[in-house]
This record gives C-alpha cells, structure tokens and sequence, in this order.
C-alpha cells in the first residue's frame, strides 16, 4: 500500500464507507451526479469538517510556533474597528532588525512574524482601519535562523478575530524570499493560515519548506482553526517538499489562483513518498484556478497527481492558467482525481504531463468526476 495511504489512514481520514460510483468523464455537456458540485460542497463542509483529526487526537498539522496563538471566541476583539489614519504597510528586510518600528521602508522589522505581532495587537484593539488589509513588504533573502517544534512554521497567520486580511509580496526593486531552511526531521513549512485570509503577491518566492503536510503553504487544521483562505495572485512557490501536498495542501478552506508559479516542488519526505507534487487537496476543500502556472512538480516520489492531486470530496475548478511539465509514478502526472473528488475543466491548459497512467487527467475510482467543457488537455504522456 502507498505511503500517502498509511499517512491518510494512521493521521488524516476515516474510512469512508460508501457505495463506490462510477467514474464519469465527459465533453461539453452537463453531467450526473450535480449534488456534487461547488455549491453543495460548502454545505457538506460545515457538517463534515470536524472530522478531519489525526489518528492520535492531534491536530496534524497544528502549529506551536514561538508566539502563542490560542483560537477561540476569546480571540474575537473587543472594540469595533474603525477608520483612522493608522499605517497598513509593514517592512521586512534581511538587514532589518525586530526592535525597529516596521512601519517605513526605512526601518524595516527583521521577520514576518514580528510585523504580524505588531498588526495583531493594533487590531484586536480596535485601532485598524476598518475594512483595510494589511501588506507586509519582504525585501532580500529572510532564512528561519532558529529551530522550531514538529509540524511548525516559518510565518503563522492563525487564530479567530487576530488579523485583518494579509498581504504578503516582495519588494519592487529587490524581490524578496521567504526560505524555512529546509530543516530535517519532521520540518517545517514556510506559511500556515488558519481562519484568516492571505494573499500572495508579485516578487515573493515561498522556498526551503519541509513537512508531513503542505511544504510550503498548509491551509486550516481542525475544529476551531478550520477555513484558512489563501489566494495566489503572484510570486512563487518552488523548492519544498512534503508528504502531501509538496508545494500546498488545503487541508480544510480554500484556495484560489490567479497568478505566480508553483513549480518544482516534491513529495519525498523522510525518504518516502506521496501524493501531490504541486497541490493536495483534502476533503470538503476546494481550489480555484483562473491563472498562473503549476509546473514540474513532482518525480518518481510522487505517487499520484505530480500537478495537483484531489481526494474524498475535494473540488478543483479550472477556468485558466495552465498545468505544464509536471511528473508522477503512478497515475495523473497532471492532475489525479480520486474518492469522490472533483474536476471541473472550463478553460486553461493541462499539456506535458507524464506518469505510468494517465499523463494529462487520471479519473480514479470511488465515484471520481472530470467534467470538462472547455479548454486543453493535449500532449501528456500517456496522452
């Protein structure tokens, strides 16, 4: 059995028991089995999600970073937010220093998560404008220069009613690169959202990211740190690796594409492998596609979907962007669609994909759906 399945069985998914249906795959037209479309998987994820625990009662991929973040109704804030003129962009430099202000690009703070700090105290005390999200500017190479806990993370952004909606880009003029160290052991990733929105921008490359789930970016966990929402809209994740998910995992929440590059990340970790070289989706999660790029992701360490791999309710919509040059073992070197997982293609490009199975799409077993209305799947191997 493969090793994502151990992982799944010991840490992630009750058995499913159900009726297994039948695959279907179809060209311009609707198809069977609607039930399982966008809209009804966000009323199944209310009722559904609690059960996404590991099989020891942790939470797998919680975080325990050094500042204390403790989910819950305590965490909403007290006092309204409300306009003012407070400053909503943050400076981070590899020659900066955390005991600067932060707040001009001419005193620069020294880590992400010292800018979060300071973001969160203003706005759980009402002094955010409202309505504003906060940008934080990474400017040159920042390396994560001390050890950190299992399953933990360079950049936390978690906990209830703690931040506005975050921002994250590199500077215009010098990028910037977020870089966990690749450290060995259980690792840690770059990124983790947990009830709270993160947008990726343009000149920020998420690298050096090493974890059971998610290298680079982990959205949600469970019960109160569910519905991590992260959108793509530039920069690159490249360089990480992972059980599940080398470049992301949407464990539960959301995300959405519409630009950068996720490319050349890996599901080897600890020396086994795993599914979802570019993207894991989980159950009652969903992934929207409408830009950018996933490309040669995966290798021989990646079981199944080298691109992106959906499993037990998990749905994908592509509308644009394109899956290029990505590589699995088994089945889907672009994107592999099992347990009831969906596909729903309207647009883009999936092409140069090669696996054992299936180079382009592999629609697998349990009642997997590929509906495909428009755009290309062309020039994968097998075609």
């Amino acid at each position: 059995m493969k090793v994502l399945y151990d992982i799944h069985n010991k840490f992630l998914i009750p058995v499913l028991f159900m009726v297994s249906l039948s695959a279907v795959c179809t060209a311009g037209c609707e198809i069977f089995g609607s039930s399982l479309g966008l809209g009804s998987r966000s009323n199944e994820n209310s009722q559904g999600n609690s059960s996404n625990t590991g099989g020891n009662g942790t939470a797998p991929p919680g975080q325990e970073t050094g500042t204390s973040q403790t989910p819950g109704a305590s965490q909403t804030p007290q006092t309204p937010q409300t306009p003012g003129t407070q400053n909503t962009t943050w400076y981070v430099s590899a020659s900066g220093s955390d005991s600067s202000g932060g707040d001009s690009a001419a005193a620069p703070l020294a880590t992400v998560q010292t800018a979060l700090d300071k973001i969160k105290s203003l706005y759980r005390a009402g002094k955010w404008p409202a309505g504003q999200s906060a940008e934080i500017i990474v400017s040159g190479k920042i390396i994560a220069s001390r050890s950190y806990g299992s399953l933990d993370s360079m950049v936390d952004v978690s906990g209830k009613g703690n931040y506005p909606p975050i921002i994250l880009k590199g500077d215009d003029v010098t990028g910037g690169v977020l870089d966990a160290g690749s450290v060995s052991g259980d690792g840690r990733r770059v990124l983790y959202i947990g009830n709270n929105k993160v947008t990726l921008g343009d000149k920020l490359v998420l690298t050096g990211g090493r974890s059971l789930w998610g290298g680079a970016v982990c959205i949600g966990t469970h019960g109160q740190e569910a519905q991590g929402e992260f959108v793509m809209a530039g920069g690159e994740i490249s360089g990480n690796k992972s059980g599940a998910g080398g470049g992301v995992m949407i464990y539960q929440g959301g995300m959405t594409m519409t630009g950068g590059v996720i490319k050349e990340n890996r599901n080897d970790f600890n020396h086994n492998g795993g599914d979802g070289g570019g993207v894991y989706l989980m159950e009652y999660t969903s992934f929207t596609m409408s830009g950018g790029s996933i490309e040669k992701n995966g290798g021989v360490e990646t079981y199944n979907g080298g691109g992106i791999s959906i499993n037990g309710l998990g749905s994908f919509t592509m509308t644009g962007g394109e899956i290029l040059n990505n590589t699995s073992k088994e089945k889907g070197g672009g994107v592999n669609v099992t347990h009831m997982g969906e596909f729903i293609m309207s647009g883009g490009t999936i092409s140069g994909n090669v696996s054992a199975k299936d180079g382009g799409v592999s629609v697998g077993e349990h009642g997997a759906v590929f509906n495909k209305t428009g755009g290309v799947v062309s020039g994968n191997t097998p075609n």
